[in-house]
């Protein structure tokens, strides 16, 4: 994880019964779903589009550090943070936590969103807007 840069967003999202294992915690692949609804949830209250004449935003990159188990019931606060920003590529850190609790941290993660245009398998610069959003 990098020092946190720019704040961006910090989503609420309440852990489902079915998000947990038999081990009787979360399964790890939820912590990759709750950073997703967090930056489409962001993409969203800022107007930009996933999608917009064939091009939009890929994850390349991601990661998770699991540091402590998420059980049911529970609210988790995804907090995104701008890493680094190139011409067509920005990486976001994420950290999770119990809602109003930051420092009952469950896990951090990284991402890296590069910009492309799908029918042709390209990446492309960041668009104006959502530079704008990020700088």
């Amino acid at each position: 994880m990098s020092e946190r840069g720019k704040s961006l967003w910090t989503e609420r999202i309440k852990v489902r019964w079915g998000d947990m294992d038999s081990l009787g915690h979360v399964n790890n692949t939820e912590y990759f779903r709750y950073m997703e609804q967090a930056r489409i949830s962001w993409f969203d209250a800022h107007g930009l589009a996933m999608l917009d004449n064939g091009c939009g935003p890929v994850i390349v990159r991601g990661t998770c550090n699991f540091i402590k188990p998420i059980t049911y019931p529970a609210t988790v606060a995804v907090s995104m943070y701008l890493a680094r920003r190139g011409d067509k590529s920005f990486t976001v850190d994420h950290d999770l936590y119990l809602d109003g609790e930051p420092a009952m941290k469950f896990a951090d993660g990284e991402v890296v969103v590069v910009w492309i245009d799908h029918a042709r398998g390209v990446s492309l610069p960041l668009p104006p807007a959502l530079i704008k959003l990020i700088s």
